[in-house]
Order: C-alpha cells, then structure tokens, then sequence
C-alpha cells in the first residue's frame, strides 16, 4: 500500500510539473497569457452497513483535482482538470476544452473537448452524489454552441457516444439541449433550466449496465428539470431527471418490464453560525423509480453539516438512510444506514 500511495505521489508531482512547465513557457512567450490553477482534496472516512447487513467502515483519498484553465486572448480560454478517485479512477485527464467566444461578434460561445454533457444540474449540499447525477451524468467528446442573452442562456451539443444500435455504423448521433433562466440580487438568486438528450443510454451508469454498449436496441431521450432558490441564508434544490421514453427490455428492464427510470432530489440548506464559524446545515429527500437495475436505491434521506475550519479548509458529516426496492421488484427490501465525515481543502 505504502509503495502505490509513493507511485500516485509521484505520478501526481510529474503531471503537475509537466503540464505546469507547458503552461510556463506559453506564459513566457506571451505574457497576455493568465493561468490559474486551482485544486481539490478530499479524505473522506465512511461506516454503516450494506444493504446485506454487513457492517462497513473505510479511509480513502476521496479526491484529487488540479485544474488549469488558460486565458489565450479575450475570448480564446483553454480548460484542463485532472482527476484521482481512490479505488475509482486512477490520475486521469478528466476534461479538457477549448471556448471561443464572440463568434462573429455575436453572443455565442464554440466549445469543443471532453466534458460532461450539460444534461442535468446536480448542485447538491451533500458529500454523497445526488441520485440525479447517478442516473444523468456522462462525460463525452463534443462540440458545444452557447448563447446568453439578458436571463437566458443555452446550448445544442453533439457527440458521437459509447452506444449505438446493433448492427448500425458508428457515427456522432447523440445530441441534446438546454435552456436555463436566472435572476441575480443582493439577496435573491434562482436559476431554473430544462435540459433534453436524445440518448440516456449514454450517461456512464447505463453504459456501464448494456453490455456489449454497441447492441443497443432502442435509443431513448432523456429530459433534466431543476430549480435552485437562494434567498437570505436559505436555498432550495429541486432537480428531476428521467428517460421521456421506454428503453427496450434487452437494454434496460425493471421487473421483468421495459424500464423508464427516473430520479430525483429536494434539497434544503441553511447558513449560521456555529462557534462563530458559517456553518451550512442541510436535509434533502432522493428517489427513484424504476432503476433497481442500476444500483440505485428507491429512496434515501440525507442530512449533513458543513463547517469551515480555516481558510478555503472545511469538515462536513453526512448520515445517509437508504431504502432497496422490494424484494417482488429485485431488490433487497433492506434499509441501509451511512456515515460519512469528510475533510477537504481546495485552492
């Protein structure tokens, strides 16, 4: 163990100085360049007991990020985040893109590289993943066109994806779109949007379940709808997201049926003090239906509190009750418990 945590030191040093020394000496050629380089750990500690009742407890290196994100011109940027998950991902390029924006003169935005689709919005309080972001988040090549205007803003996205239907030709088929809405004050924020993907199947649990991904029998789109409200020292976090159409029982089934599955998350969150320090206490309310399949629970309440302990260096708790589908519906019927304490500092 102390041999692998030495490698990843080191692999995490060489990435750093490499990709570091290539930004340097851009920055040397031409010093309109500004670069920032911004960063991530987590450790996260976790106990319970699964949903076979066995109990669990664990440390982990939760996570490491170490981005740089490139100012070229006044509307030329360039994006690179790197990423470890303990027992997850190994150090990796997680996204990297290039924006240009003004195209033509006018308010539109050309992004291109590997990102996460924006499908969905997945803003949440807690440590754990909302259940939302479990069921949408896919992270593809694509090419992105924006626009903002006054309140609004959206794009349309295309890529080619990890799934397709049997016996067609590989090609860039999947595509989506969002729209988003906000207003910004003193002390009043909402940002609502709806999001459309012409493929769920792409987002990266269900690739991880349709095996071989190249069999795909139906293509089914998938609609994200979310609201968060901020006013005051309170916000509000309601998301959906689902497949709008059936996916074909060979891909995808719930109880021996063609499953639809959806999630969703209602968060709140409250500022105050806490031994003079801005502490944020939170309660959300997950589900989902018709995802058994998947791994996902039926339902899950979730409670945490996050303290700053000094600068940019936080400690947050997380208690997380998990409900399994039915046993009549493939599931367990069992109730799960988790805590969780994570202590995390970004720069």
């Amino acid at each position: 163990m102390a041999n692998g945590r030495l490698r990843l030191h080191c692999i995490l040093i060489t990435a750093f100085m490499s990709v570091s020394g290539l930004f340097a000496a851009n920055v040397a050629a031409d010093e309109a360049y500004q670069v920032e380089v911004s960063g991530i750990v987590q450790v996260e500690a976790i106990g319970g007991r699964s949903v076979d009742g066995t109990a669990e407890s664990d440390i982990s290196l939760a996570t490491i990020e170490i981005g740089f994100d490139a100012e070229i011109t006044d509307n030329v940027s360039a994006h690179i985040l790197l990423l470890h998950e303990e027992d997850g991902t190994d150090l990796e390029v997680d996204e990297g893109s290039i924006t240009i924006a003004q195209l033509g003169g006018a308010p539109l935005t050309l992004t291109a590289g590997q990102m996460y689709v924006p499908f969905g919005r997945f803003e949440s309080h807690m440590i754990s993943d909302p259940l939302t972001l479990v069921l949408g988040e896919s992270r593809e090549s694509i090419i992105q066109l924006g626009a903002e205007q006054g309140n609004f803003s959206g794009s349309v996205y295309s890529f080619k994806g990890a799934t397709r239907e049997l016996n067609t030709s590989e090609r860039v088929k999947s595509f989506g779109a969002n729209v988003m809405f906000k207003i910004e004050r003193d002390s009043f924020n909402l940002n609502s949007g709806v999001s459309y993907i012409n493929n769920l199947a792409e987002s990266d649990t269900i690739q991880d379940i349709i095996n071989p991904p190249t069999a795909l029998s139906k293509r089914p789109a998938g609609i994200a709808l979310h609201t968060i409200m901020r006013r005051g020292p309170l916000t509000m976090i309601a998301e959906y997201i689902g497949a709008k159409d059936s996916f074909a029982t060979t891909d995808l089934a719930f109880n021996g049926q063609s499953a639809k599955p959806n999630a969703y998350n209602i968060e709140a969150g409250y500022e105050l003090l806490i031994f003079n320090k801005e502490a944020t206490l939170a309660l959300a309310f997950q589900g989902s239906r018709q995802a058994q399949t998947l791994g996902m629970p039926e339902s899950r309440v979730l409670t945490s509190i996050n303290v700053p302990l000094r600068e940019q260096t936080s400690l947050s708790f997380e208690w997380a009750k998990s409900d399994d589908y039915a046993i009549n519906e493939g599931g367990s019927g069992r109730t799960t418990h988790l805590y969780t304490a994570q202590l995390a500092v970004e720069f």
